[in-house]
C-alpha cells in the first residue's frame, strides 16, 4: 500500500485531521527503523516547523496510540510507531527496546516480549521498560571493516 494512503488512513482511523506536518512526521517514522526524538524530527523535516507544533503532534500521536515512547536519553524522549497490538491510550506494546552503544539509536524489538512480572500489592506499576543495549547491525558492519 502507498505510504501516503497508509498515513491518510491512520490519521482518519484515529480521528485526526490530515495536515502537512502530521503527514510529513509520520512519513519520517515510516522511513526509519529506529525511534526518533523531537530534535531528530525538526532537523529532518523539509519545511521549517516550530518545535511547539512538533511536540503537539507527538503528544497527539501518543495519545491516539500511533506512537509510543521508546527511550529517553540526552536528546530527550525518542518515539517509535506503535504496532497493531498497541490499542488507543493503553500502549500495550509489550516489546523490548534495543539501544545501540555506538550510534545511540533506539530500535523496537517487536519479537521480544516483555515478561510478566508479579509485584506486591504495595506497588502499583504504571510503566514497564525492558531495554537491551549493545551494538546494532549497522555499527557492527562498520566496526568489522
Amino acid at each position: 500500500m502507498d505510504k501516503k494512503k497508509m498515513i491518510g488512513d491512520l490519521l482518519h482511523d484515529n480521528g485526526l485531521k490530515k495536515t502537512p506536518i502530521r503527514t510529513e512526521m509520520l512519513e519520517l517514522f515510516m522511513n526509519h527503523d529506529f525511534a526518533l526524538s523531537a530534535s531528530d524530527i525538526v532537523s529532518k523535516m523539509k519545511a521549517g516547523h516550530d518545535r511547539v507544533t512538533v511536540y503537539r503532534a507527538l503528544a497527539s500521536f501518543e495519545e491516539h496510540g500511533i506512537l509510543h515512547k521508546a527511550s529517553e536519553d540526552g536528546q530527550g524522549v525518542k518515539y517509535a510507531l506503535c504496532g497493531h497490538s498497541c490499542p488507543d491510550e493503553t500502549h500495550a506494546d509489550r516489546h523490548a527496546h534495543f539501544i545501540c552503544d555506538e550510534c545511540h539509536q533506539t530500535y523496537c524489538l517487536e519479537e521480544v516480549e516483555v515478561p510478566e512480572v508479579e509485584v506486591s500489592e504495595d506497588f502499583s506499576v504504571n510503566k514497564v521498560n525492558y531495554t537491551l543495549s549493545g551494538v546494532c547491525k549497522e555499527c557492527n558492519v562498520f566496526s568489522q571493516s
